[in-house]
């Protein structure tokens, strides 16, 4: 019975102590949110102390979240290739302000990054605002001092001043629009005839708060310069530069179909491309937005048209790639967006399945001279025909690439050795051979 009495007054005693305490109670919350400006970088993960925020590519910027006003250590690791842990490059601590928006921005070298803090206040709005606000951020490590305009669409840049004059690795104070269509230009600071990036023209809403921010182009932007904006409640906007072209490559992987040339017009008077064999493609085309239809007669003769397709707009800056496909008399031509940024810390591989034999392929990579087992797992699973596989981050060194019948995991063609460094994009389609059981993985990558 003392025992238990004992242990009776040792918890009225905890508890007691417990009614003292002092922890802190928060105030509000505040913002957080991270901009990956490190050109060629994977994703980067955003951590608040040891718990995951979110993660962002190059060129992208995380949605908010919100956190009690204490003090916090924030930390950013990658994953790389072949380790069994994440690779911890960078830590800032902050105390997160009540009301306040704190910005996270890596640039410099992936390994031991710059991190800046833009900080700035989380805009509210009234039901019957009509205004929306923009914050103008520079994120290009090329471009040196930048004017950014922002005008309502139809207006000559410098016609009216520059609605923010920036340094790299620098934020505008906020400004309000009225909400409407409005075009975003870049240039050379004090020099308006120097262009950057000149957006197509966009209807923004009222009651959005977006940072938008100027980064460098890489390999999947035709232009110098690429600009993204986030909202205040995670909304993403990509402006499309119309003074940089589109450009398309045709790829040809129909096995029936014999070499081509293309025609942009009825009249087959304007030729873009020609003599395109089987498993060859084009170079990089300079085209427009418009929609267009694309004609394909055998190479150098304009007596027949093969087959001819209509295509859609193409979003302006971009690189497409239009894979000839199909059998002799059912040929269709498809679109893709291909992912040519290298990482540099990693090869990037993907394939496109352009074989008629096999609806479904696997692709198996092993180290050069080793042979698929039974139990050697696919690289990438079930490539459906007609599409493009993601892209797949890979260790630099030398391997055989093989392709895999889906539903039997059979090897169903030769070895494709090849050699891989980090930055390497790696492009292959998979084509049909004399053998329908056989398939071929072919190497299209850009020189």
């Amino acid at each position: 019975m003392k025992r238990i009495l004992l242990l009776l007054a040792c918890f009225t005693t905890l508890a007691a102590c417990g009614s003292d305490s002092s922890l802190p109670n928060p105030t509000g919350k505040g913002a957080v949110r991270m901009i990956n400006a490190i050109p060629g970088s994977p994703e980067i993960r955003f951590l608040i102390e040891e718990r995951q925020i979110s993660s962002a590519g190059y060129k992208v910027s995380t949605a908010p979240v919100e956190y009690d006003d204490f003090s916090y250590r924030f930390n950013f690791e990658i994953a790389l290739p072949g380790e069994s842990t994440l690779t911890r490059t960078g830590s800032r601590t902050i105390t997160v302000e009540n009301g306040g928006d704190h910005i996270f921005v890596l640039s410099g070298d992936l390994l031991s990054p710059d991190i800046t803090v833009w900080d700035g206040d989380i805009r509210t709005f009234d039901a019957a605002d009509t205004v929306l606000e923009a914050r103008f951020a520079h994120g290009s490590a090329t471009l040196g001092d930048i004017d950014v305009y922002f005008d309502p669409a139809g207006t000559v840049p410098g016609t009216n001043p520059p609605a923010a004059t920036l340094a790299f690795g620098e934020i505008a104070d906020p400004i309000d629009y009225e909400a409407g269509e409005y075009v975003l230009t870049v240039t050379a600071a004090s020099d308006v005839n120097t262009v950057h990036f000149t957006a197509q023209a966009v209807d923004l809403l009222a009651q959005f708060a977006h940072v938008i921010t100027v980064f460098d182009g890489d390999a999947n932007d035709t232009g110098r310069a690429a600009v993204r904006s986030m909202t205040s409640v995670g909304n993403p906007l990509e402006f499309q530069d119309v003074s940089a072209p589109p450009s398309v490559r045709f790829i040809h992987a129909s096995y029936e179909t014999q070499a081509v040339d293309i025609y942009d017009d009825e009249l087959l008077t304007n030729l873009v491309a020609e003599n395109i064999p089987f498993r060859g493609t084009s170079v990089d085309i300079d085209t427009t937005t418009d929609a267009r239809t694309y004609y394909f007669t055998p190479a150098g003769s304009t007596a027949q048209v093969l087959f001819q397709q209509e295509f859609l707009a193409v979003p302006a800056a971009t690189y497409s790639h239009f894979y000839i496909i199909g059998t002799a008399d059912n040929q269709i031509v498809t679109g893709e967006t291909p992912d040519r940024a290298p990482n540099s810390t990693s090869a990037k591989l993907t394939i496109f399945n352009g074989s008629t034999n096999y609806e479904f392929v696997d692709l198996f990579l092993v180290e050069r001279g080793a042979e698929v087992t039974s139990g050697t797992l696919p690289t990438l699973v079930g490539i459906g025909f007609a599409n493009l596989s993601p892209a797949v981050e890979l260790l630099e060194g030398s391997y055989d690439i093989y392709l895999g019948d889906s539903r039997t995991r059979d090897v169903i063609s030769p070895a494709l050795p090849v050699d891989l460094a980090n930055g390497d994009v790696l492009d292959l389609i998979a084509v049909d051979t004399v053998d329908p059981a056989v398939l071929e993985a072919v190497d299209i990558s850009l020189p």
